[in-house]
């Protein structure tokens, strides 16, 4: 008896979505053309401004255009990482609806990181820090000073996941203790014995 042919069904088709490619381009470009715009309105010294004085001046300013150069380049890191993931399941056709979540907030969560990761960097707890002279022009006041810190924001950002992870080794270096405060300023609480335990000492003894 003649045996019927086999019927090959075709492989399962498991690419990333196409709105999702593009929301994750849409993160990068936002972001990218975000990071132009606050780089080229950014307050800058007038030549007969001494830099003191604008420093003193535009200090704040500064300081929230930073900010925001720091987000967009933690949002380019994680939106790139997400290209990276989607170009991979692209090829190898094994993309899960479940990781949809994770790359629509890991830009997100690349943005806030390369935040945190600037505040730190300031107060040194990354375990570097870029010295910091408003009177020179050094550090996030000024362009050239202001690069290392945008660079460590898109790792941060491209890494979030291993940032915070270092984030909670901080968090626990600095909040965790041997010894449990008792609440009242005073260390840890004394340990009282019970009568059930003052008597097995004493049947012990």
């Amino acid at each position: 008896m003649p045996s019927k042919p086999v019927e090959l069904s075709a492989p399962e088709r498991r690419q990333p979505p196409a709105w999702l490619v593009g929301t994750v381009i849409l993160y990068f470009v936002v972001a990218a053309v975000g990071l132009g715009l606050l780089m080229l309105r950014i307050p800058r010294r007038p030549g007969e401004v001494p830099q003191e004085e604008f420093l003193e001046q535009s200090s704040n300013l500064l300081f929230l255009f930073t900010c925001g150069m720091m987000i967009a380049c933690g949002t380019i890191g994680g939106a790139l990482y997400d290209i990276r993931g989607l170009i991979k399941h692209s090829t190898h056709n094994d993309f899960d609806v479940l990781c949809t979540l994770s790359y629509l907030l890991r830009p997100i969560a690349g943005g806030l990181s390369s935040l945190i990761a600037f505040f730190l960097l300031l107060v040194g707890a990354l375990g570097f820090s870029y010295s910091h002279d408003p009177v020179g022009g050094a550090g996030w006041t000024s362009f050239d000073g202001r690069l290392p810190y945008l660079a460590v924001g898109f790792l941060a950002g491209y890494s979030s996941q291993v940032f915070m992870l270092k984030l909670k080794e901080i968090a626990d270096a600095a909040f965790s203790s041997a010894g449990r405060d008792n609440g009242n300023g005073h260390g840890p609480t004394p340990h009282v014995e019970t009568a059930a335990e003052e008597a097995r000492t004493r049947r012990s003894a």
